[in-house]
């Protein structure tokens, strides 16, 4: 008896342990009540590295039909980076198994996360509202309202470790397996030509996460700011997977032979637990002179049968306008001449076979004196206000006595004109007539 009754000691004992183990992956079954449906918990690493990337995943287990989620409340991620992993429109369900019973499990969240402090962190509070559907029907015979459930996932402890010491200046949080290059599009350039620089880091870990370092150019090289690109794989069901992009361009300003240097960066092995420094390999490159615009007679003789065309084409059209110019001016002069000429034609016909100094007439008087101004160089005389006509008269070569004079005459027979008299000719005094036949012959003169 007593053997037996130890043998089932130990087997009590056994089943005990085996419970204690294997709690954890059967996180949230103790909500299930019936065939409500509820949550699981689950990480990839319970004790990361600051620093490294590890995945949260949240799965909904339910039974018969799919409950609909109304509503989340999302986890709170005190002490840790933490970003959302795109999720399918449609979730996929699979069979699964918890204590016996059969379910259908959906993962329905995801959370890539990085420890940013060592010690305990504990990630809670994720929950959400779900609609069953009723498949019974009421005494009416009319089917029952969906029912509403609120399940919350249980919480999970993160064990974060301290990286080992000492750290090295130069880490700047790259934990992973990795490896990095840098590259350029062409190694001989011109001077003010762009290019462009890529540096890329390959492998698996805080891809998301991570500073690349900067390429150091030699001085004379103008740079812009970088840009960077993160291309994850899709199939990577833990951390991220994939490359980091920066690509810069720049512009050498002198000739020469230059080196671009290998670009380091100290990255963190979880698996070995050891700092190791990544090289890329060096860049050389070589500027130029910038290119010189070929001569006259090297682009004629470069200049294909269309392009000789298109130059004649221009060239006509140039001369073209060049003549069309000319022409106009000359329109220009001919009329001056014929107005000038018909100011005369009506000067003689008023005056007949007189001598200008003995006309009587003021308006004859006043377009002798214009006609006169305008043969020295002054253009529309006639069309001037005072102020304007004795600017123009400075440019020309008269006496002092003219120059004061001119405008005086040109009033006193504006007021002989626009007076209301009729006898206008023999308001005319005699010292004005004096004044514009000396006005006449000074004009004659400079002229």
């Amino acid at each position: 008896m007593a053997g037996c009754f130890a043998r089932y000691r130990y087997r009590a004992l056994f089943m005990l342990i085996m419970v204690v183990l294997f709690a954890p992956a059967i996180a949230g079954a103790s909500l299930l009540q019936g065939n409500k449906p509820f949550l699981a918990s689950s990480i990839n690493n319970s004790q990361p590295f600051t620093g490294q990337e590890i995945l949260l995943t949240y799965t909904l287990y339910f039974k018969d039909i799919a409950p609909k989620i109304a509503r989340e409340i999302p986890p709170s991620f005190q002490g840790l980076w933490a970003k959302e992993c795109g999720s399918e429109r449609f979730i996929k369900s699979v069979p699964a198994t918890v204590q016996g019973e059969h379910f259908r499990s959906a993962v329905i969240k995801q959370f890539r996360l990085v420890p940013i402090q060592s010690g305990k962190i504990t990630v809670s509070g994720y929950s959400m509202l779900c609609t069953l559907p009723q498949n019974d029907v009421g005494i009416d015979g009319k089917e029952l309202p969906d029912s509403s459930v609120g399940i919350t996932a249980p919480t999970i402890t993160i064990s974060a470790r301290t990286l080992p010491l000492p750290v090295p200046k130069q880490y700047s949080g790259a934990v992973g397996i990795f490896s990095l290059s840098l590259m350029a599009d062409r190694s001989k350039l011109n001077i003010g030509e762009p290019l462009s620089l890529k540096l890329t880091l390959t492998g698996t870990g805080s891809l998301l996460t991570l500073e690349l370092p900067d390429v150091q150019l030699p001085e004379s090289f103008r740079k812009n700011h970088p840009e960077k690109a993160i291309n994850l794989l899709k199939s990577s069901g833990t951390t991220s997977a994939g490359s980091i992009t920066s690509t810069s361009l720049a512009w050498p300003q002198s000739k020469g032979d230059f080196q671009i240097p290998a670009v380091t960066l100290v990255v963190f092995n979880p698996d070995t637990q050891q700092f190791s420094t990544l090289h890329s390999k060096s860049l050389a490159i070589q500027v130029n002179a910038a290119a010189q615009k070929a001569t006259g007679g090297e682009e004629k003789s470069r200049n294909t049968p269309s392009e000789k065309k298109g130059s004649d084409h221009t060239l006509f059209s140039t001369m073209a306008i060049a003549l069309l110019l000319l022409s106009s001016g000359a329109l220009i002069v001919w009329i001056r001449k014929k107005q000038l000429t018909d100011v005369k034609k009506m000067v003689a016909e008023e005056a007949g076979s007189q001598s200008p100094e003995t006309t009587a007439s003021a308006r004859t008087m006043k377009q002798q004196l214009l006609a006169l101004l305008a043969e020295a160089g002054i253009k529309s005389p006639g069309g001037m206000t005072r102020m304007e006509l004795q600017n123009a008269l400075r440019e020309i070569n008269l006496p002092d006595n003219t120059r004061s004079e001119l405008p005086e005459v040109l009033d006193s027979l504006d007021k002989i004109l626009y007076s209301h008299s009729e006898a206008k000719e023999s308001r005319i005094p005699d010292r004005i007539k004096a004044k514009v036949n000396a006005l006449l012959r000074s004009l004659k003169k400079a002229g």
